[in-house]
């Protein structure tokens, strides 16, 4: 059997802490022996202790910013340590940030190490970061893999591995309560959401804008989510004093952090991405149209098809966004339509069973060699 040292953070559960949750629980047991790392507690870390994994929160701090990179090199030795105590076969990273100790690990025992990019990246942060130096990279995207390839990766290291979703957890029906309707009381027929921490990245900004424009000018009876805790308190209150000085309160609710994120997804009419991320494929599991904008373009959008499987929106303004929100508003047979086979793709295409098995693969190849 083989250990696998697993680097990711910790804290609350969002997208990447799914996905690397189902690799590390599905693993085949009988080859391979997760051990995880992050450098906080919280609920991604009773998670994975809940579910049997074993799982440690070591003090690893920024290897960059100043002045916590000078004490850099004594967390990354101890951490080089530990594995090497745990005799690990294979280093694997969630975070591009924890990228640092990914290399100094793997490098002092001299074992094969696995870096997984999840968003966009130029070729600055490839230097910068040392992405060269793993192994292998998994992309999780077409354009992560192009942004890799253009930054002087090799293509004999990248892997493209999609994001996924568990098909039981996320689903179209089953769950108890309407729980946006239970915990909110809105007034609109139509609830349109948008699901993500609260940052300049995520543009929550210009979801409340298309929100305001939906409501004033075309007068339709919705409510609008902003679902994520905030990371950001500078831009949470740029968007709560765009949301009083138009009047919108009773139509834009902000939820905070929510760990009920299947039952809140299929409580939403339509589900609004502006930065990507696996949270669409949650969506589509559940059912719901997605409207994915000004994030990605035709070429790369793989799994929103537009008109098919979602809604793809390749500008940045708001006027495209709010064009294709009045259409799904104003026709529920065409959300239940795309809905329905969003879900369909879903379940041929994105089920975290291929995850697993596709990084599974990777493991091997690089443990052969």
């Amino acid at each position: 059997m083989k250990r696998i040292l697993y680097l990711s953070r910790g804290g609350s559960i969002s997208g990447s802490q799914r996905q690397i949750y189902y690799v590390v629980t599905n693993l085949d047991r009988k080859r391979y022996e997760p051990i995880v790392v992050c450098p906080n507690g919280g609920q991604f870390v009773d998670q994975l202790r809940n579910h049997g994994i074993t799982t440690h929160v070591f003090t690893l701090r920024s290897w960059r910013k100043f002045p916590a990179c000078a004490y850099r090199y004594l967390d990354a030795e101890r951490l080089c340590m530990f594995a090497r105590r745990h005799e690990v076969a294979l280093v694997h990273s969630s975070d591009l940030w924890l990228n640092g100790y990914l290399i100094w690990v793997a490098e002092r025992l001299k074992v094969p190490s696995v870096l997984h990019v999840r968003t966009p990246i130029r070729p600055d942060e490839v230097r910068k970061h040392r992405c060269i130096r793993a192994t292998s990279i998994i992309a999780i995207s077409r354009r992560v893999k192009r942004n890799l390839l253009s930054a002087g990766i090799g293509p004999e290291k990248i892997v493209e591995i999609d994001d996924a979703v568990d098909l039981e957890v996320f689903r179209p029906q089953g769950f108890p309560a309407d729980v946006l309707r239970r915990d909110f009381s809105p007034t609109g027929q139509v609830l349109v959401g948008v699901v993500g921490r609260i940052n300049p990245l995520k543009r929550q900004l210009a979801f409340v804008q298309a929100a305001e424009r939906i409501t004033s000018d075309f007068k339709r009876n919705v409510t609008f989510f902003v679902v994520g805790e905030i990371r950001s308190r500078s831009y949470f209150e740029k968007i709560s004093r765009f949301v009083g000085k138009n009047g919108l309160k009773r139509r834009v609710f902000f939820t905070g952090r929510r760990s009920d994120i299947a039952e809140v997804l299929s409580s939403l009419d339509i589900l609004v991405s502006l930065s990507g991320g696996s949270v669409m494929f949650e969506g589509m599991a559940c059912g719901k149209p997605v409207v994915s904008a000004g994030f990605s373009s035709n070429e790369d959008s793989v799994h929103i098809q537009n008109g098919r499987t979602g809604f793809l929106v390749t500008s940045r303004g708001i006027s495209e966004l709010v064009e294709v929100l009045i259409r799904l508003i104003d026709n529920e047979e065409l959300r239940k339509q795309i809905g329905k086979q969003g879900r369909k793709w879903a379940e041929n295409k994105l089920s975290h069973v291929g995850i697993v098995t596709k990084t599974q693969c990777l493991y091997e190849q690089l443990l052969q060699s």
